[in-house]
């Protein structure tokens, strides 16, 4: 899958860091040169990551503020560029991804899971509601009711086997 990673930091910190990015990564990599020009860029698109020099970031909270706020679901990793190698970088980067991956497949089971309870309990009382509904029926219903009751069951199964 790609990934596309933002750099907020001045060009001869960047650079490097996105050509190492590029190359061990493989990743799509954005160089933004300051803290408007990062902004606009979050605006625009999504990003896997985004890495923001710590000094641009200390020098004016309120428009990192702005930035982590229009970074939406990515996760900013502050960091010094100038004492952080760009292996170093490479590697927090790929981590925090990673990280970013897991937490979203643990979200998207937490969901699934908790759907497929609700599923099953409408389903069982929609099974139970036909089933009762089957003793009662006058004859010319009984055809349609089993149907019904067939027809619950089947995805009751379906739905057991999916969980």
């Amino acid at each position: 899958m790609s990934r596309t990673i933002l750099i907020i930091a001045p060009e001869t910190a960047a650079v490097p860091v996105a050509d190492a990015l590029r190359r061990d990564f493989d990743a799509t990599v954005e160089v933004a040169t300051n803290r408007r020009t990062g902004l606009a860029a979050l605006r625009r698109n999504e990003y896997s990551l985004v890495l923001l020099e710590e000094n641009l970031a200390a020098a004016d909270p309120e428009a990192t503020d702005l930035l982590y706020q229009n970074a939406v679901g990515a996760p900013i990793l502050e960091i010094n560029f100038v004492i952080s190698s760009a292996t170093r970088i490479v590697r927090q980067a790929r981590a925090a991804i990673a990280r970013s991956l897991h937490d979203q497949a643990q979200a998207r089971a937490s969901v699934t899971a908790s759907l497929q309870s609700e599923l099953s309990a409408s389903l069982a009382g929609i099974l139970l509601e036909s089933q009762l509904a089957l003793r009662a029926a006058q004859p010319e219903q009984a055809p349609k009711l089993r149907y019904l009751v067939e027809l619950a069951g089947d995805l009751r199964n379906r739905l057991r086997t999916t969980a």
